[in-house]
Order: structure tokens, then sequence, then C-alpha cells
């Protein structure tokens, strides 16, 4: 089941281009189609990722649990 995956794809009509793909709606509803994704109406405005913040609060929810886990577990079994 080996696949030859270093071969460049040599077929482009898999590649989603809407300049390229032909047209399905009638003129007047893709152009009701085009004015809408022109609008912006779905855009949001994020802030940037940052990968040291989500690694510092994955580091204190582990550390949080555990505390909680070993503080269940003295009460749980008193030695």
């Amino acid at each position: 089941m080996s696949q030859d995956t270093a071969a460049p794809i040599a077929d482009k009509k898999h590649f989603a281009n809407s300049a390229q793909q032909p047209k399905r709606l009638y003129p007047e509803d893709q152009e009701r189609v085009d004015q809408y994704l022109k609008e912006g109406v779905n855009e949001v405005e994020r802030s940037p990722f940052r990968p040291l913040r989500l690694m510092a609060w994955l580091t204190v929810v582990i550390v949080v649990l555990g505390v909680l886990s070993r503080f269940i577990g003295y009460l749980v079994i008193p030695s």
C-alpha cells in the first residue's frame, strides 16, 4: 500500500480557485454572492497568536490539576 507522495500533482482541477472554476449560479445570483463576499461581514479582527502565553496557561492548568489530584488523594487515602 505504498503511494508516491513526492510526485507533483499534474491535475490542477482540484484546486479551489474561484477565478478558474465555472459559474454554477445564474449571473444575478452570482452577483449577489460576490457582493456579499466583498462586504467583509464574516471578517473578524483577531489578535496575534502567542504560543508562549498558551504554554504558560497549559503549565498553570497542569500544575493546578496535579495539586488538586494530590489533595483529593490525601483526603481519600490518609497516610
